[in-house]
């Protein structure tokens, strides 16, 4: 009973590490509660068995996690999860001088709750209402604009 105890203990704490590792990355409760696991289940290793014991389940527990990361990498795991695509070249709010101006009259596209969609000579254009929610499909007008930073309002 106790060598499942101890097997299940390093298991279990190997597996929340590696999900730590490749899935959650950062130190997160995970990686936490893994080492936890992992070294309750040493301590109760060498507190059943013995010295030579403790230390050989340190060393093929040891050997074991370095033979699954090397494969968890080779594999193209961390590749297949990981972000490709950059946001750097699109932006929302990119339009040329004089397209828009102050007192154009545009549509709401969607609710503005202080920001959100609106479209103006068929572009649309992320915007911030002053002080109002605006619903989808109201006329509204642009009352200015600040480091290209849309303030509209319902049209009056």
């Amino acid at each position: 009973m106790e060598l499942f105890i101890i097997i299940s203990l390093l298991a279990i704490g190997w597996l929340l590490i590696y999900i730590d590792i490749f899935f959650i990355p950062g130190f997160t409760v995970f990686a936490i509660l893994g080492f936890g696991m992992m070294l309750t289940g040493f301590y109760y290793s060498f507190s059943s068995y013995g010295n030579s014991i403790g230390w050989m389940t340190i060393g093929i527990s040891i050997l074991i996690m370095i033979t699954s990361l090397v494969i968890g990498f080779k594999s193209g795991l961390w590749n297949k999860l990981s972000l490709k695509q950059s946001l750097s070249e699109s932006r929302m709010n990119e339009w040329e001088e004089g397209s828009i101006k102050p007192g154009d009259i545009g549509i709401a596209v969607s609710k503005i709750a202080l920001s959100g969609t609106a479209r103006f000579n068929d572009i649309n254009y992320e915007v911030n209402s002053e002080s109002e929610f605006i619903n989808p499909h109201t006329e509204i007008e642009i009352l200015r604009i600040e480091n290209r930073k849309i303030i509209v309002q319902t049209k009056k």
